[in-house]
């Protein structure tokens, strides 16, 4: 102990001498030197070296014993959960203090009214819209055919002309088929089997259907006539009567079939062009409906006693 005692104090103290080192023993400052030489002298360690203090030892393992409590406190606290944006839990509490900004109302953007299509759904509207092209056109053909003929020919011959179409189509089919079997030996039977054997009656609940349908128009067609001949609203009563006097000359212009070719006519395009042209039709149709409106207006307000009562 007395021999290091020397050593560690000319270690501590920088005006201490260092002994002389025997020849061929090497003192562990010499490796001290060389790195004082590499780094260019002892001007940058100008302080002494010392020992370990012991204050500065207590405050390290305080740190530490901080830390490792810091970090046991850590282990026993839940891990947090992420949450979405989203989610009703990330939505942090309004303070009760805070006072509630009211949001401001969302004002929603004025849509484009729908353009008016025309429903579906039944075979009568299907076949005026031209859905099925083959179908519609096969009913309206038909149809203006049969009216032609009505106006050329009486409804008897008509009507005689139709049945003998119908069964020369038939009896020539019924008598191909037979032969044809005669000549292959076959068994097919009867050509128009599947027609006969199928039922071909009216429900009764559909005739129900349409008769209470057929019912309800003409109930409301004998009250609007009641109201009209009857002159429960002169106004009314007037327009009614105009209107029966122009068509007594549309009467002596046309008769009955050609009004209903013209009709059927009218019912097969006039809804295809409506729904093609919506918006032309109704600018123009809105523009006719106002001239009406001021110039019935105008009259009312002339002629005395024709003014509607307030109802």
């Amino acid at each position: 102990m007395d021999e290091q005692s020397p050593d560690i104090s000319s270690s501590h103290s920088g005006d201490e001498r260092r002994e002389p080192a025997q020849p061929g023993e090497r003192k562990p400052w010499d490796d001290f030197d060389d790195v004082l030489d590499l780094t260019g002298g002892a001007g940058q360690f100008s302080q002494p070296f010392s020992g370990s203090h012991p204050a500065r030892d207590i405050e390290e393992e305080e740190e530490d014993e901080e830390e490792e409590r810091g970090a046991w406190k850590d282990s026993l606290e839940p891990s947090p959960v992420e949450e979405e944006p989203g989610s009703i839990d990330s939505i942090s509490p309004v303070s009760p203090h805070s006072p509630a900004v009211p949001s401001a109302p969302m004002e929603e953007p004025e849509r484009p009214p729908a353009p008016c299509t025309a429903p579906s759904g039944s075979v009568v509207v299907d076949l005026i819209y031209w859905r099925d092209i083959k179908r519609s056109g096969v009913v309206f053909g038909a149809s203006l055919f049969l009216l032609l003929s009505l106006s050329v020919f009486s409804i008897v011959s008509v009507l005689a002309y139709i049945a003998l179409a119908l069964l020369s189509v038939t009896i020539s089919l019924r008598i191909y088929k037979g032969i044809l079997q005669a000549i292959q030996k076959s068994e097919e039977g009867h050509p128009f089997r599947s027609i006969l054997e199928s039922n071909l009656a009216v429900p009764e609940d559909l005739v129900q259907k349409y008769c209470n349908v057929a019912l309800n128009h003409v109930n409301c067609t004998v009250k609007e006539l009641r109201h009209l001949f009857l002159v429960e609203d002169l106004v009314d009563s007037l327009k009614f009567a105009v209107l029966m006097w122009v068509f007594t000359y549309i009467g002596a212009l046309f008769n009955g079939l050609t009004l209903l070719i013209v009709a059927l006519i009218s019912l097969f395009s006039i809804p295809v062009i409506y729904e093609r042209h919506q918006t032309q039709v109704d600018h123009y149709l809105a523009l006719v409906n106002k001239n009406l409106k001021s110039t019935s207006d105008l009259i009312l307000s002339k002629v005395p006693g024709l003014k509607r009562k307030a109802e």
